[in-house]
């Protein structure tokens, strides 16, 4: 495949255009302020939580309610805040500014996905750098979220449309567990019911997720009704929706779509109490199983490139910014099941490096694919001639047009998978799953690169099924060592050890550690999901960071469990905290303080 040239056009538009990422106003202060929201400016305060399904609505009602909601162009605001799921911004398309504060400053690196090779002005030291500039990425693209969802869903002519304002629910809910389990407890309640000052009230996080699942069945009810409405009703709904709503599937039923979204998304959040409640993940889980999950790739959500004409925004952070490198972690477990990803996903050492300890011994440019450890000490500057660690395997154009997942197949039949493990209800069983997942887990991503006649080749249609068979073949991991070419005291022996193929002689530890290896692989670059198995399940096995430059919480050897609160230059988000937030943390508001359903102790 000719990817030189891409690759090499590439390169040259980094040469020109280094300076636009971080270096001018983007800090998390200015990202993210509130500003306002075109359209009504009355704020209402409704019930957010109460969905009337069984009420009766006049065709009248319906129109007036409506109209009323066109005027102020409230419907419009469920777009900009699915933009905003995934790197969205004041209601444009994902782009890699917001993207980058979300995911790949912080949490990218924590998964072992993805590392930083530059210190960002002095700012990031290392990865587990305890920064104030950047803590508030993920709350901040919560908040674009919140802002403009709230007003829907308190807006007192959603309850004529309870469908819209159900589907608006889930968009608030989906933000809110995937922030909560970054910081842990937040002012859940107050946001969604629209309070404007503070002080605001941090709820736990069991609080929350308890609450999040109460609102997802009554979701699910609302929706399972629709059927009961009248055809004049239903045609209005669907046709709301299918003007704003991009993250669902295009085809199919949307209502029964949505459902299986909702369900999905319960039964995430199951599994990730498992170790704190497991009586109530195992309800959770079957309940969500029963109602009806994401069983097929038509029924994945996301965002399409294709579709909203943008850029996966890793391109851009990763070869217009040189801001993101390939993780040694990540490097060592594809190299260790020679995996085709890595070789499709990733590019080559982009120019030469040489070992700080012996000159002589240079790693020639496109010698391999090669990370970055987490926790090493960064160096300024954005191009090769200051900054050699550019040279490391950076992002290929593969990535161009890959959706940005809220919640893929693969990840439900991994969840399914476990589930069938610890012997709950999960319609199949644990071998199954597992081996759909992993079969399923390249199903409608786009990654594609062009051959010499610029004739596209998919990854999952040929590079991937091609190797299927062998991989779920593979009993053993390869023996793959990290390499540092740079500097040997960064190198490291490989903690992978278990292999793919599944055996039913396996103890139920090396079961689940297969499972959540194979999940994370597929879960590339969903950093968000692969962060919360690790801290859960201490899967996969990645390197630990050379240095933690964090605020001395953290163990020796262990991880990163918490990113702290944000806001906290602000006097009224700290009164908040210290009232109510620490609290609902149990704890300190550290780096190593663990979440409540973060339990130290055996996976069984």
């Amino acid at each position: 495949m000719k990817r030189t040239i891409i690759n090499l056009s590439i390169a040259f538009l980094s040469a020109i255009v280094l300076t636009s990422c971080l270096f001018s106003e983007d800090f998390v202060g200015s990202e993210f302020t509130v500003g306002t929201i075109e359209g009504e400016t009355a704020v209402h305060l409704g019930k957010a939580d109460n969905i009337d399904y069984r009420r009766e609505i006049t065709e009248a009602g319906l129109i007036s309610a409506l109209e009323t909601m066109d005027k102020t162009k409230l419907l419009g605001q469920m777009l900009s805040a699915q933009y905003a799921l995934r790197g969205g911004k004041n209601g444009s398309t994902p782009g890699p500014h917001a993207y980058q504060y979300q995911y790949s400053l912080q949490i990218d690196n924590y998964a072992g996905y993805l590392c930083l090779p530059q210190d960002f002005g002095g700012r990031m030291r290392s990865t587990y750098y305890n920064s104030q500039d950047f803590n508030g990425g993920a709350m901040g693209s919560f908040m674009q979220v919140k802002n403009f969802i709230v007003p829907v869903l308190n807006h007192p002519q959603i309850d004529s449309i309870p469908e819209i304002k159900a589907v608006s629910l889930l968009m608030y809910n989906l933000a809110a567990q995937e922030v909560a389990d970054i910081s842990g407890p937040f002012p859940y309640i107050n946001y969604k019911e629209n309070r404007q000052d503070h002080p605001f009230v941090y709820n736990p996080l069991d609080t929350i997720y308890a609450t999040i699942v109460n609102n997802i069945d009554t979701v699910v009810a609302c929706l399972k009704n629709y059927q009961n409405r009248p055809i004049w009703y239903q045609t209005q709904v669907d046709g709301i929706l299918m003007k704003y709503d991009r993250v669902s599937p295009a085809t199919g039923d949307k209502i029964e779509n949505w459902i299986r979204f909702a369900n999905s998304l319960k039964l995430r959040m199951a599994m990730n109490i498992v170790k704190v409640e497991p009586d109530l993940a195992k309800k959770w889980a079957e309940q969500s199983v029963q109602s009806g999950v994401i069983e097929s790739a038509a029924q994945q959500f996301l965002l399409s490139p294709q579709v909203l004409g943008f850029s996966h925004p890793l391109i851009e952070i990763s070869n217009s910014w040189n801001d993101t490198r390939l993780n040694a972690s990540f490097e060592t477990i594809l190299k260790a099941y020679n995996h085709p990803l890595l070789g499709f996903m990733f590019t080559k050492n982009s120019d030469p490096i040489i070992n700080k300890d012996n000159p002589s011994k240079i790693y020639p440019a496109e010698s391999g694919y090669v990370g970055l450890r987490s926790g090493i000490r960064m160096l300024s500057g954005q191009a090769y001639n200051v900054n050699f660690r550019t040279a490391y395997s950076r992002i290929s154009d593969a990535i161009l047009e890959m959706p940005l997942f809220l919640i893929k197949l693969s990840e439900v039949q991994f969840l399914r998978a476990e589930g069938a493990l610890r012997g709950w209800n999960m319609g199949g069983s644990a071998e199954n799953f597992y081996n759909t997942a992993i079969e399923n887990a390249y199903s409608d991503t786009e990654l594609k690169l062009f051959d010499e006649n610029w004739e596209p080749v998919y990854f999952e249609q040929t590079i991937y099924k091609s190797a299927l068979a062998e991989y779920l073949k593979t009993e053993t991991a390869r023996d793959i060592d990290y390499v540092d070419p740079y500097s040997d005291e960064y190198s490291i022996k490989s903690k992978i050890k278990v292999g793919v193929k599944w055996s039913n002689t396996d103890d139920n530890e090396t079961k689940l550690e297969k499972i959540i290896t194979q999940k994370y692989i597929a879960g590339f670059p969903n950093s968000f999901v692969a962060w919360g198995d690790l801290r859960r399940t201490g899967y996969p096995k990645i390197f630990p960071v050379v240095y933690d430059d964090g605020d001395g919480s953290i163990p020796a050897g262990d991880i990163i469990r918490r990113i702290p609160f944000s806001g906290t230059t602000q006097e009224a988000t700290r009164n908040d905290i210290a009232s109510t937030g620490l609290r609902a943390l149990g704890g300190n508001d550290k780096q190593g303080t663990r979440l409540w359903w973060d339990v130290q102790g055996t996976n069984f």
